[in-house]
């Protein structure tokens, strides 16, 4: 009995430590010898995704425990970097991250090249475009691209529309005769054909706004700017160096050999085209339109498109959140077929002292099998090619999931994701964009003068 005692009060003493440093723990098992992996989560989402593979691993594998430390979107970047900087005092095994975080965590985080070659693992299985944006780390000094986590689920910057307005035969006919260009947005080629989409509807009066563009200063133009900047980067082997989506880490807004790309014509196209998008929602000055807005103003009803992240595909029709477009919404590739990746990475922490148990289960929880498992109990979009096939494969989900095989194909229009990006880049990318957008400057200085800073700041 002292024994048990003994047990419970060092458990106590150690969750008062853990609750003094204001983080949430919890453990899968108490119970049964074998291996406990510590992965740390976002609450929310990716806390969910994780918790239902490793309900599933345990049953399967009942000497792997699961010990869960949860923490926030705002303080997971640190919290792991902290944990790592320790070194071998470490307790982590399994860490997550977004993509725009990969290359602050890239340091602290194991390669998994060895384990993906000892293992067979199979990399094609997952898109190239979504690995690339936060799976991969371009060691510039090595001269070599590392693996350092695998994506877990997928949500992209795509262009959702009310069907009951493009679908709508004599809209089709008439923007047809008026601009010689199909209604559908599937069809679009270029940025232009959805401008005067925008024109369409706000001049005939069948929604009071346009497209919904993300106009946020303090993070979201920097996912803006690449959705429409990719369009003409895609198209300029001066700019992509034949590559689909730049080097890793750096992305679309850089060069092959590491400068800013958007600092000529093609950026100030893009810019141009940015300000007039915006200028069919409620202007910058007025309201500022951040991530919350994509959805809480599509669904209103007063925007006949969205230029927002696929994972709001089920909010959007769901009568019970959005009455006003339930059941009216469809998705399309960006204008010239592309789009931008999102989700979230899985990766074993540098000094875990478990990295075998820890990439079994990395094994586990990307297979097409239990991804599509996740995604059919738990509404998880994957991001295994595979499974994605498998989902499309049934009739329920085949629009959905039809979409899908194609996006994730093409999802290269991806911000910079340095250790850098979010102190050093996007303040400076964002605010020369508001200051055009909102008639404070001219677009060719302005991209000059943060392709400046920019070069600056890389090479410090």
């Amino acid at each position: 009995m002292k024994k048990g005692i003994s047990k419970l009060m060092a458990s106590l003493i150690a969750l008062l430590v853990i609750i003094a440093a204001g983080v949430s723990v919890y453990f899968y098992t108490a119970r049964g010898r074998g291996v406990t992996l510590t992965v740390v989560v976002v609450g929310g989402w990716n806390q969910q995704t994780v918790e239902m593979a490793a309900q599933q691993y345990e049953k399967l594998y009942p000497n792997v425990h699961f010990n869960f430390v949860v923490t926030t979107f705002s303080n997971v970047e640190e919290k792991e970097i902290v944990a790592e900087s320790q070194g071998n005092s470490s307790s982590y095994d399994i860490f997550t991250w977004s993509p725009t975080m990969s290359g602050a965590l890239a340091p602290y985080v194991y390669p998994l090249n060895s384990l993906i070659n000892s293992s067979h693992y199979n990399v094609s299985d997952l898109s190239p475009a979504l690995l690339s944006f936060g799976g991969e780390y371009y060691n510039q000094s090595a001269g070599k691209t590392q693996i350092i986590g695998l994506p877990i689920d997928t949500s992209l910057l795509v262009l959702f529309y009310r069907t009951d307005i493009f679908d709508n035969a004599t809209y089709a006919r008439e923007f047809q005769a008026d601009y010689g260009v199909p209604f559908n947005p599937n069809d679009w080629t270029n940025w232009t054909e959805v401008i005067w989409a925008d024109k369409f509807v706000t001049s005939h009066n069948i929604t009071k706004y346009g497209m919904i563009v993300d106009d946020n200063v303090a993070h979201g133009l920097i996912d803006t700017f690449p959705a429409v900047f990719y369009w003409w980067y895609s198209r300029n082997s001066t700019l992509n160096g034949g590559t689909a989506g730049g080097l890793p880490g750096y992305n679309v807004l850089f060069t092959k050999s590491l400068q800013p790309s958007f600092a000529g014509p093609d950026g100030v196209k893009a810019l141009e085209t940015i300000k007039e998008l915006i200028s069919y929602e409620p202007s910058p000055t007025i309201l500022t339109v951040d991530y919350s807005h994509l959805q809480s103003l599509f669904g209103t009803g007063e925007y006949a498109m969205d230029l927002a992240w696929s994972g709001f595909y089920d909010n959007f029709n769901n009568p019970s959140e959005y009455p006003a477009i339930a059941g009216k919404v469809g998705m399309a590739l960006l204008p010239g077929g592309y789009s931008e990746a999102g989700g979230s990475f899985l990766g074993i922490a540098k000094y875990s002292k478990h990295k075998a148990q820890a990439w079994a289960f990395l094994e586990f929880l990307t297979s097409d099998k239990e991804a599509a498992k996740l995604y059919y109990e738990g509404g998880f979009p994957p991001s295994e090619l595979g499974a994605i096939s498998i989902i499309s494969s049934n009739a329920t989900h085949a629009t959905e999931f039809g979409f899908y095989v194609k996006a994730v194909a093409t999802a290269y229009a991806n911000p910079p994701t340095l250790p850098i990006t979010s102190t050093k880049l996007m303040p400076v990318i964002n605010n020369a964009i508001y200051q055009y957008i909102t008639g404070k400057g001219q677009a060719y200085p302005l991209l000059a003068q943060a392709a400046s800073q920019w070069e600056q700041a890389v090479q410090s």
